[in-house]
């Protein structure tokens, strides 16, 4: 985070109820698609043509079995789905004074792809969040050379036809970049964006299409970085042996095995894999099994009814094993059905919405002032993360700002930093894990649940 973006810390918590402003929040000027809408079939037969020659041959056995993993285990977009807004109206801790500095000028489109209004995947404080991010770009970061950032928003269902028409959508448009920061149509989005030669930026990769591809750009380590991380603290921790638990269905823990096997194998540490059944409401009799290995920790991979089913049965069954949980594990309503069962738990994810670091500080003032009826917790800080991480990435543009001068400074994006990942940085052009040219984050968080909510951060990288 440059020194432009953050100001003096007020050291008092704040209530976002109590919060005065000087001067009033003014509405996102949020586009529709639809004035960009134009006759655009040979563009999307020539987008179509290209993304079915790049799927020939994509990607390595382990990257599709982990689009596999992370898709059936609902890690893409289930698990992020939650009425709960907790954070709203109550303390969100300090926050800090902006600078002042509007843009003006012609504006600059960026495209947004949000999941919202299908049966499933409903993320839209993520896209409050990203609006919030591209305010405080426009009023207080003077926007990208001087010049307003316009969000050309567009909603898909998280099914193939509407992302494929949201990605077509904004081809049209003439977007110099492309933010998507969770989505299970990966597949179906990249090949149409990347191969009209505009950035695709993410922030988990749920795709091997979106962990391999050239102009796709996954700001995080992703869960392969993210399981390195696990093995990393059991061996910091002394462990010999760790329980992975994971949904039964298909190649998901087959797959699970080939990624996370040689990881823990290099580090020394034993690691036995629990497949549960979708839908399984009680987990007692496979944790019990599991449990008779004596595990030294227990890490669950999956979606909220999982995490909610393995934490009651390890709370009933007794156990003492240290419980590490993947971010999204922790949903307010996962904790809400537990209660007590999270207590202690270790959490692995890639933001850090709640500490006094700079990043968290910065974060609860954006929101405070540009999305004061948005919970900062939950899933809203993907938005803004990788919103704001593009932005980092092409502040520093010179010339005209195009989506080829957008990709090669998402190439060229090296040791930036990762808005609210309290020390995480990222690395593009395949620089950071060559087999996953694509993923440009390494390291992760871990924080320790205490009533409900994450405290203590630690950056493992």
């Amino acid at each position: 985070m440059s020194a432009d973006e953050y100001g003096t810390v007020i050291r008092s918590g704040v209530s976002r109820s109590g919060l005065a402003f000087s001067e009033a929040c003014r509405p996102f000027d949020e586009i529709d698609v639809g004035q960009y809408r134009r006759d655009s079939r040979e563009t999307e037969v020539r987008t179509r043509t290209m993304a079915e020659n790049r799927r020939r041959g994509r990607g390595s056995s382990v990257a599709k079995r982990l689009a596999l993993v992370l898709v059936a285990s609902g890690l893409a977009l289930t698990a992020c789905t939650s009425s709960s807004n907790p954070d709203v109206g109550g303390s969100i801790g300090s926050t800090t004074v902006l600078p002042s500095k509007p843009s003006t000028g012609a504006p600059i489109s960026v495209g947004y792809i949000s999941p919202e209004g299908g049966a499933t995947g409903q993320v839209p404080e993520a896209r409050e969040a990203a609006q919030a991010a591209v305010q405080y770009i426009n009023s207080n970061l003077g926007g990208v050379q001087g010049r307003p950032v316009n969000l050309v928003v567009c909603k898909e269902k998280e099914d193939p036809a509407t992302a494929r028409d949201c990605a077509n959508q904004l081809v049209a448009a003439n977007v110099v970049a492309v933010v998507a920061p969770v989505t299970s149509q990966g597949d179906a989005m990249v090949p149409i964006i990347t191969g009209a030669g505009i950035p695709f930026v993410t922030g988990l990769g749920a795709s091997s299409t979106e962990m391999t591809s050239n102009g796709a750009f996954v700001l995080s380590a992703g869960v392969p970085g993210g399981l390195a991380v696990v093995a990393k603290y059991a061996v910091q921790q002394k462990y010999k042996k760790v329980a992975l638990v994971g949904v039964d269905a298909g190649a998901v823990m087959a797959g699970l095995k080939v990624i996370a096997g040689p990881v823990f194998q290099q580090s020394g540490v034993q690691l036995q894999t629990i497949g549960i059944p979708i839908g399984t409401p009680d987990a007692t009799p496979q944790i019990s099994a599991a449990l008779e290995g004596n595990p030294d920790a227990i890490t669950i991979l999956g979606d909220g009814p999982l995490c909610t089913s393995v934490l009651k049965a390890l709370q009933t069954l007794g156990s003492k094993a240290d419980k590490l949980l993947f971010q999204l594990c922790v949903s307010p309503d996962v904790i809400s059905a537990v209660g007590t069962a999270a207590a202690g738990a270790h959490v692995l994810g890639y933001s850090d919405v709640t500490s006094e670091d700079a990043e968290a500080v910065l974060y609860r003032t954006v929101m405070s002032k540009y999305a004061p009826n948005t919970a900062v917790g939950g899933t809203a800080y993907m938005g803004y993360q990788t919103t704001l991480g593009l932005y980092r990435s092409i502040a520093g543009l010179q010339g005209d700002v195009t989506a080829a001068a957008a990709m090669g400074a998402m190439n060229q994006a090296t040791n930036v930093d990762l808005p609210v990942g309290h020390g995480l940085t990222f690395t593009c052009g395949g620089k950071t894990q060559p087999l996953l040219k694509a993923i440009c984050g390494s390291g992760a968080i871990i924080t320790t649940l205490k009533d409900g909510k994450p405290v203590d951060p630690q950056v493992f990288k």
